[in-house]
C-alpha cells in the first residue's frame, strides 16, 4: 500500500511538474524507476517471447532430407546379380536336313493306290466275279495242254459296224508331245507283244449289262477316270460290251476269253471326229506328265501310268478305234527305233487323237490283270 501511494504521488508530481519529475524519476537510484522499467522490460520480452511462439506454430516444420548411404561395389553386383534374372534357353537342336527327293520317272506303286481286285459286283442278276490274276510273265500264268486255236477275225475283231479298227484316218497333226526316259522294255517287239499290242490278244462281243456297276471293296482316289476322255466330261453310253482274251505264255498262243469279270472292255458312244483326250492321273510320272505312250499305231494306242516300258506295275489303258494322231505316232516310232529309252510323254489332258466313227474300244488293267471298265468306285468316281 505504500508503494502505491508513492506511485500514486509521483504521477501527480509529473503532471504538475514534468520538468522536474524527469530529472528525479531518471535517477537510476531511484528505486521506483527500476521497479517500473523492470516491470516493463519483464511486459516486452513475455510479448516477444508469445509472437516467436504464435509465429513458429503456424510455419509447418521442414524436415531435412536423410542423406542416402551409397551402396558398395560388391553391393551393387549382388543386386544387379539378384534383380536381372536370365531365363536358360535351351539351345535349339537343330534338325539334320533331309535330301529333297526327286521325282522318278518310275513312282512304286502301293496297295493303297490301286484298287481292289477282291471287288464283289451287286448289280442283280449279274454273276460274281472272279479275283483277277496279274500276267506279267509265262511263269505267272501256266500253259495250257492244248492252247486254244487263234479266235477268227470276227471275235478279235469286234463283231459290229461302230467300233472302226480299219477306217481310214486323215493325217491330223495333234498338240506338242513331250518326252520323258523309260525303262524295264523285254525287248519284245511291241506291235506283237500281247501287253502292248491288244489286237493281238483281241477280243470278243458278249451281252452284259450296258451301264456303270457297283463294286464292294476299296477305292484308290488316285485312279485314272475315263470320263477325262471326253472334253466335256461326260459319262458316256456304253454301247457294246467285251471279253478281252487270255493269253499262254507257255505256247505264246491265245487262251480263252478272261472270265474274272463278265466285261474286260466296253465300247463308249462318242461322236465322229470328237477329240480324244488323255484322262487325269493323280500322280504325275515327271515334269508334270501323267502317262507314256507304250505302243501306238494308226488305230489303237496303249498309255502306262508309270515311267515303265511294260504292263507290270500300275495302271495301263488301251485304247481301240481311234485315229492317233499322226505326230504323236511318228514320235513313237522314232524313239522305239532309236532304243525306247525315252517315249512320248502325255499330260492330263492332252489330245491323242479324235473318233473316226461312234464308238471307242476302252479295256483298263491294273498290274497286269484286265478289269472291268464299267466300276463306278474305280474309273466313273462321283457318277
Amino acid at each position: 500500500m505504500k508503494t502505491n501511494r508513492r506511485f500514486g504521488q509521483d504521477l501527480r508530481f509529473y503532471y504538475n511538474h514534468p520538468r522536474q519529475f524527469r530529472q528525479r524519476t531518471f535517477n537510476l537510484q531511484n528505486s521506483s524507476f527500476r521497479a517500473l522499467h523492470l516491470g516493463l522490460i519483464a511486459l516486452l520480452a513475455l510479448l516477444v517471447a508469445t509472437v516467436a511462439c504464435s509465429s513458429g506454430s503456424d510455419r509447418p516444420t521442414r524436415r531435412q532430407p536423410t542423406r542416402t548411404r551409397q551402396p558398395t561395389r560388391a553391393a551393387r553386383l549382388l543386386s544387379m546379380a539378384q534383380t536381372q534374372k536370365v531365363a536358360r534357353v535351351e539351345p535349339t537342336r537343330t534338325t539334320e536336313p533331309t535330301a529333297t527327293r526327286l521325282p522318278t520317272l518310275t513312282p512304286i506303286p502301293t496297295a493303297a493306290d490301286t484298287p481292289t481286285r477282291h471287288n464283289t459286283l451287286v448289280v442283280p442278276g449279274s454273276p460274281t466275279p472272279k479275283i483277277a490274276a496279274a500276267q506279267e510273265s509265262h511263269e505267272s500264268v501256266p500253259a495250257t495242254e492244248q492252247p486254244t486255236p487263234l479266235p477268227s477275225a470276227t471275235n478279235t475283231r469286234a463283231p459290229n459296224a461302230a467300233l472302226l479298227v480299219d477306217a481310214q484316218c486323215e493325217p491330223t497333226v495333234g498338240g506338242e508331245v513331250g518326252l520323258l526316259g523309260a525303262g524295264g522294255w523285254e525287248g519284245r517287239a511291241p506291235e506283237s507283244h500281247p501287253d502292248l499290242n491288244l489286237a493281238v490278244r483281241g477280243y470278243r462281243e458278249v451281252d452284259a449289262f450296258r451301264g456303270l456297276v457297283d463294286y464292294d471293296g476299296e477305292t484308290d482316289g488316285n485312279a485314272p477316270q475315263l470320263w477325262g476322255l471326253f472334253a466335256d466330261r461326260r459319262t458316256p453310253e456304253i454301247t457294246h460290251t467285251y471279253q478281252v482274251y487270255d493269253w499262254d505264255w507257255g505256247s505264246n498262243s491265245h487262251g480263252d476269253p478272261i472270265q474274272d469279270f463278265d466285261v474286260t472292255m466296253v465300247g463308249l458312244r462318242f461322236s465322229e471326229g470328237e477329240t480324244i483326250y488323255t484322262p487325269d492321273f493323280g500322280h504325275e510320272i515327271g515334269e508334270g506328265y501323267v502317262a507314256l505312250v507304250l505302243y501306238a499305231d494308226t488305230h489303237r494306242i496303249t498309255i502306262k501310268y508309270t515311267g515303265e516300258d511294260n504292263v507290270i506295275d500300275g495302271y495301263t489303258l488301251h485304247l481301240e478305234g481311234l485315229c492317233v494322231y499322226s505326230n504323236l505316232l511318228n514320235l513313237y516310232n522314232e524313239r522305239h527305233a532309236a532304243g525306247r529309252g525315252a517315249l512320248p510323254a502325255l499330260r492330263p489332258g492332252q489330245a491323242i487323237g479324235y473318233s473316226p466313227g461312234a464308238e471307242i474300244g476302252v479295256a483298263i488293267r491294273d498290274r497286269g490283270a484286265f478289269l472291268d471298265p464299267r466300276s463306278r468306285k474305280d474309273w466313273w468316281q462321283g457318277r
